[in-house]
């Protein structure tokens, strides 16, 4: 069956978990402070990050304890079969987006299975995909437009758990544009049709914007 326990990850039954399944290389030092800061400020939490190679798995946990935080603090999660891959988010408290390059499919599945997702408005098309998918799962105070925005946003939802039930609830309702497969599909055919009639009107190019993105 489906695991859907804690102990089935390897998680405390305890803690707050933060975690996060981006791939390693969207990780970098000044998240990665951010997120020990996190550890420090929040005591019963822990760090549930996907899986990599070995060494990078060491890297980490020494860069954890150079931070006074306990390199046992920091839980990796293994390849999962396919059937389990939604059901590991259930058990999760709250995802947090990477900076630089942030959640893009990942992100996608962690709001549908339930679990918010703190998204991070960086600069870049590739800094703001953590922040659109909130803005289209109807969760735009999930948004963070800076790193101490961030931090204290991970704080409050750590430390105020009705807070966090609330927006759980909101995604299970799955009302939200991101959700709304047939609806996104018809919108972007829309679009389609408009750019191709204003193309062979001679019409100079111009944005559209798709509604439930950012």
């Amino acid at each position: 069956g489906v695991p859907k326990s804690r102990t089935d990850y390897g998680l405390p039954e305890d803690a707050f978990v933060f975690c996060c399944f981006n791939a390693y290389y969207k990780l970098e030092p000044r998240l990665f402070g951010v997120w020990m800061n996190l550890l420090r400020q929040v005591p019963r939490s822990v760090l549930w990050l996907g899986s990599g190679p070995e060494i990078a798995q060491e890297n980490l946990r020494k860069q954890a304890a150079q931070y006074g935080v306990s390199p046992q603090r920091l839980i990796f999660c293994p390849f999962v079969p396919e059937a389990d891959y939604l059901a590991r988010y259930i058990v999760a408290d709250l995802f947090l987006d990477t900076f630089i390059y942030g959640a893009g499919s990942t992100g996608a599945c962690a709001l549908y299975a339930g679990l918010p997702l703190l998204g991070y408005a960086g600069h870049t098309n590739a800094a703001r995909m953590g922040a659109s998918l909130c803005a289209a799962a109807g969760l735009p105070e999930l948004i963070c437009r800076s790193a101490q925005d961030y931090a204290q946003k991970a704080v409050q939802m750590a430390t105020q758990p009705h807070q966090l039930r609330a927006l759980r609830q909101r995604l299970q309702t799955r009302t939200a544009p991101l959700f709304d497969l047939s609806g996104f599909t018809r919108t972007l055919e829309t679009a389609y049709v408009q750019m191709w009639a204003r193309h062979t009107a001679g019409e100079p190019p111009t944005a559209l914007r798709i509604p439930g993105t950012a």
